[in-house]
């Protein structure tokens, strides 16, 4: 069915299946900074790099839980947090290319 008035984007859609979304390095490197600055306090924490995996691991993901942060100077404290609380999401929802 398809809503035309719906307001949501598949920009951050995650979860609600098991197939990840391919994305290029540059995009998914987007998507979880952007996932991160919508946390409080972590407004221009980015997200540097990501390190790929030879092969997905057994949930399926391709890239680790390790990234490459550009903390802006937020303290550990709080964008520990913040990448706690995304960073499951990101790898269940979106493999890289």
């Amino acid at each position: 069915m398809n809503d035309s008035e719906a307001t949501t984007t598949d920009f951050f859609s995650l979860g609600g299946n098991d197939e990840r979304q391919a994305l290029s390095r540059g995009e998914l490197l987007a998507r979880v900074t952007a996932l991160i600055q919508s946390c409080e306090g972590c407004e221009n924490v980015g997200v540097a790099g990501v390190t790929p995996l030879d092969r997905p691991d057994t949930a399926g993901c391709n890239w680790s839980y390790t990234l490459v942060l550009d903390t802006a100077g937020v303290p550990p404290e709080v964008y520990g947090l913040a990448y706690a609380h995304v960073i499951a999401m990101a790898r269940s929802s979106w493999n890289l290319e």
